[in-house]
């Protein structure tokens, strides 16, 4: 007989009025068809959206957000610009574990992530008890079914990464949560064992070959999640599992080391590589969209991530046909002289700005601008590297933006810069963030179109962009290949050095032809040492390698991902998972600075400035528990779940 689909109960664990608000999957279980499972699994992408890349209150996007702002001005990537926003509060300390602007998907409030998570989770254990059911009798073919069942594995895996890169370990749950549910067997897992289960789906997920396609070029209804993608979430998740922050949060049957962590992310970097991804770069046939790109690095997220897209390569997981992984930047974001704008968002801050290597006149050589070992004095003063000077590097003057790493002109809009724009009429336009000019800094409370650091976000902005110039959108990457050369350079550095090769990976796999013979090992990428790692992904933009050793390669290679992955939510949390659990985040987010410029006649002076803020002590380390859960779970299992000094 068939079985109807066992939908959630009205009672899960962790239910807040809010959590069952948002549980507005109900369907009529009496309909034992396929059409109600491929609505659960809608409602599960929605969950998961609702809990991760929600937008603004507002009908548009600034890009990935956090409340309705984007999360690189939670950290020292950029200074939000808007004083009244909830930004602000988290700046002054004035969050709590009742009101946390970071959990809320809106202005208004609305749904929390953890709840949202976990939603996309329960709802991901129904659908797989109901389709893994071996008495089922369906409508269903067999490979629609497997197919399904891979996407809530996939599904759950990628929501427990997002869980436990902000809350740390997580109860694991695995099954339907019944009426009766004894809530105090109910334990947060350490992060190793949440990472085990995450590797587990994943790899669930991916064990019949046909039932998820490496490259998921289909425009579909759905925004499925494909083996690149997993890949992804596994590096990632292994990478977290071994950092200092976490590592020792271990119980589980084998200890996240740097080395397991890089033979994982090895792997995973191996399997991608050799089922077509690669780096795009200047080879590549880009769209018509990504004319205004200076270089591969800017045209690539000028551009949408089309159905069977030749062009790119390197993107992993982007759920194109959402709308909300546009990115308005120009009126989010944007210039003020953009018709339309807004407001200026998130203003990249000086930090950002001498993240980027100066280098020689012939690009032969580059040198981080600062002395990597101690970057900035107490009261966020330079610490120069003398390298980098004698390039020619001067700072607070108009050279200070010379001759530097060809992303920071794909990243950031600066006093000076120019550029076609077509919204403000034909030919070059010059930014002017000088006192007075076209584009000028203010530091009044009032502002909100305005930079307040001298610099504006040009990543993911079309320069052609304005009300009057068309939707000219930037587009967002959740996961792309870049990322996993990183992930592996990282951890592959951290258990050896810089220059230990690890081999290429060797899968045993059955002859396409003869799916039935015995199975025959296939390799799969090639042997690669964290610094050619490294070097690969500078190389996309001409940039030269990298010499250092030991400790100073872990600093450029630290380097490295703020810049690469600028602005795209890596930085907020590999500030605070290269931090010990005792640690705080005094040396990147007490301090942030701005650039002021005044001009007289033809002379311009150049003033750095800094914003303090409250945001860094221990206890940021982490996000609170909205304190309503941490109650209700206390009462039911007598367990505090509440992370350190959120009370």
């Amino acid at each position: 007989m068939k079985h109807t689909i066992l939908f959630l109960s009205a009672v899960l664990m962790l239910a807040s009025a809010g959590c069952v608000k948002d549980m507005d999957m109900q369907l009529d279980d009496r309909i034992p068809n396929e059409r109600a499972t491929y609505e659960q699994l809608a409602r599960a992408y929605d969950h998961l959206r609702s809990a991760f890349y929600a937008p603004a209150a507002t009908s548009c996007s600034s890009g990935f957000t956090a409340g309705g702002y984007m999360l690189a001005g939670y950290c020292d990537e950029a200074q939000e610009v808007y004083r009244n926003s909830p930004v602000h509060s988290y700046y002054n300390g004035l969050v709590f574990s009742s009101d946390m602007p970071l959990w809320r998907t809106d202005e208004n409030g609305g749904t929390d992530r953890w709840s949202g998570l976990f939603n996309c989770i329960y709802a991901c254990n129904s659908a797989i008890t109901f389709l893994e059911d071996p008495s089922l009798e369906t409508d269903y073919e067999e490979t629609q079914r497997t197919t399904m069942i891979a996407q809530f594995y996939a599904l759950r895996g990628y929501a427990y990464l997002q869980l436990i890169k902000r809350y740390g370990g997580v109860p694991i749950i695995d099954h339907i949560i019944g009426r009766g549910e004894d809530y105090s067997k109910y334990k947060r897992g350490s992060f190793a064992q949440c990472v085990d289960f995450i590797i587990e789906s994943c790899d669930r997920a991916m064990e019949v070959d046909s039932a998820l396609p490496w490259f998921a070029g289909s425009q579909s209804l759905l925004p499925q999640l494909s083996r690149f993608a997993l890949c992804a979430v596994k590096s990632e998740a292994a990478l977290y599992a071994a950092s200092p922050l976490w590592a020792d949060d271990y119980a589980g049957t084998e200890p996240y080391t740097w080395e397991r962590a890089a033979r994982i992310t090895k792997e995973m970097l191996d399997l991608c590589i050799g089922h077509g991804a690669a780096l795009v770069d200047a080879s590549s046939a880009f769209p018509v969209e990504s004319s205004f790109g200076q270089n591969p690095y800017e045209k690539y997220f000028l551009a949408a991530y089309p159905s069977g897209a030749s062009w790119d390569t390197e993107t992993l997981y982007q759920p194109y046909n959402y709308g909300w992984m546009q990115s308005v930047v120009w009126q989010w974001s944007g210039l003020p002289i953009d018709v339309g704008q807004y407001s200026a968002g998130a203003c990249p801050t000086q930090q950002l700005v001498d993240a980027y290597d100066v280098v020689s006149a012939d690009g032969s050589q580059a040198e981080p601008l600062l002395d990597l070992t101690n970057p900035y004095n107490a009261d966020g003063s330079p610490n120069f590297n003398q390298a980098a000077l004698a390039l020619g590097y001067v700072d607070c003057t108009a050279k200070m933006y010379e001759n530097r790493d060809p992303r920071f002109y794909a990243t950031i809009y600066y006093d000076g810069v120019t550029f076609d724009h077509e919204s403000v009429g034909e030919g070059q336009f010059e930014v002017q963030t000088y006192v007075g000019g076209n584009c000028a800094l203010s530091l009044s409370p009032a502002n909100r179109r305005n930079t307040c650091t001298g610099y504006y976000l040009r990543k993911f902005s079309n320069p052609g962009s304005g009300a009057d110039a068309g939707n000219k959108c930037g587009y967002m990457r959740v996961f792309r290949l870049a990322e996993l050369y990183l992930n592996f350079a990282e951890a592959a550095s951290m258990a050896g050095d810089a220059d230990t090769s690890y081999p290429a990976t060797v899968v045993m796999e059955a002859d396409a032809n003869d799916p039935d013979g015995e199975l025959q090992p296939v390799t799969y990428g090639v042997a690669m040492s964290a610094r050619e790692a490294v070097d690969a992904v500078r190389a996309r933009v001409g940039m030269p390698g990298i010499d250092d050793m030991g400790d100073a390669f872990q600093l450029r290679l630290r380097n490295e991902r703020r810049v690469e992955l600028a602005f795209e939510e890596h930085r907020f949390f590999d500030v605070r998972r290269w931090q010990k659990p005792d640690g705080d985040l005094s040396a990147t987010d007490r301090l942030v600075s701005g650039m002021r410029i005044t001009k007289e006649g033809e002379t311009k002076s150049y003033e750095r400035f800094n914003y303090e803020r409250k945001s860094y002590a221990n206890k940021y380390l982490k996000l609170p528990i909205d304190i309503d859960e941490v109650r209700k779970m206390l009462h039911h299992s007598g367990e505090n779940w509440q992370n350190p000094g959120w009370n």
